[in-house]
């Protein structure tokens, strides 16, 4: 018997409440560790883990933006490369020595519009806004691990400098000059096509990568503050019935020591 302060039985009962409240918070979670009290250093190994696996998927999402952007920027290279071959085959037929000055007047009207075509096409492909054969430059996407660059070129200028934009049909002479050129432009898109199919793989295997990463660092968050159902429910029951049995102990507590008390007085 403790007269005045809290006695064995209310002291067991406020830990069993304790522990009681606090299973109950753990089953409410769903999580094992809701505060550095029931594992601090497994907080702050979740908490760097939770972190990682942020920038882990918003660095996945980016390098599928990247291959969207690649992927455009592909067909508006391909819609050049099918501009280019229809003036290629207009510079063959213009080399037919039968053709009359009104023939190749049409067939230059012919090539003068698949150009204006092409420069159309290269002015108005673009992704989210920005323009993606309008300069030399590079674009990068982040990974989280790092940056993969997609590379862009000024293809109004190169085409123009290769003369794939001054293609002269007049006579057969003209024609074979102009046939090397579109040949020359044409090499240097394919050059673009394969530069950028290289950054689509290297994005599609960074994509990978990160997808296979993202499941492990969930798999770590969970194994480490995930709750056991099975096992917190088993033990949540155990506290009740400790919590219960508690009451009770602490009950015929109060009233031995009112008994006590009335003895003495």
């Amino acid at each position: 018997m403790n007269i005045g302060g809290p006695s064995l039985s209310e002291s067991l009962l406020k830990l069993n409440n304790s522990e009681n409240e606090n299973l109950l918070k753990k089953l409410a979670t769903a999580k094992r560790i809701n505060s550095a009290a029931d594992d601090a250093a497994g907080l702050q190994i979740a908490n760097r883990l939770t972190q990682l696996n942020g920038a882990t998927v918003q660095g996945e999402r980016n390098v599928y933006d990247g291959i969207s952007l690649a992927m455009v920027a592909d067909q508006g290279l391909q819609g050049i490369s099918d501009g280019l071959n229809e003036i290629d085959r207009l510079a063959v037929q213009a080399g037919n020595g039968l053709l009359t000055s009104s023939d190749r007047q049409a067939l230059q009207k012919q090539a003068d519009a698949y150009a204006a075509g092409i420069q159309d096409q290269i002015k108005n492909t673009e992704f989210g806004g920005i323009k993606l054969f309008d300069q030399d430059s590079n674009i990068g996407i982040a990974t989280g691990n790092g940056s993969i660059n997609i590379k862009t070129q000024d293809l109004q200028t190169k085409l123009t400098d290769s003369g794939a934009f001054s293609v002269d049909l007049s006579s057969s002479a003209k024609a074979a000059e102009s046939l090397s050129k579109i040949r020359q432009s044409s090499q240097l898109i394919d050059n673009n096509r394969t530069d950028l199919g290289a950054t689509q793989n290297a994005l599609s295997s960074a994509g990978r990568n990160l997808s296979t990463q993202n499941v492990n660092q969930q798999a770590a968050i969970s194994r480490i503050q995930d709750l056991d159902y099975a096992k917190a429910s088993t033990e949540q029951a155990q506290a009740s019935i400790r919590e219960q049995a508690s009451y009770a102990v602490a009950a015929q507590g109060r009233v031995s020591e009112q008994q006590a008390l009335q003895l003495l007085a």
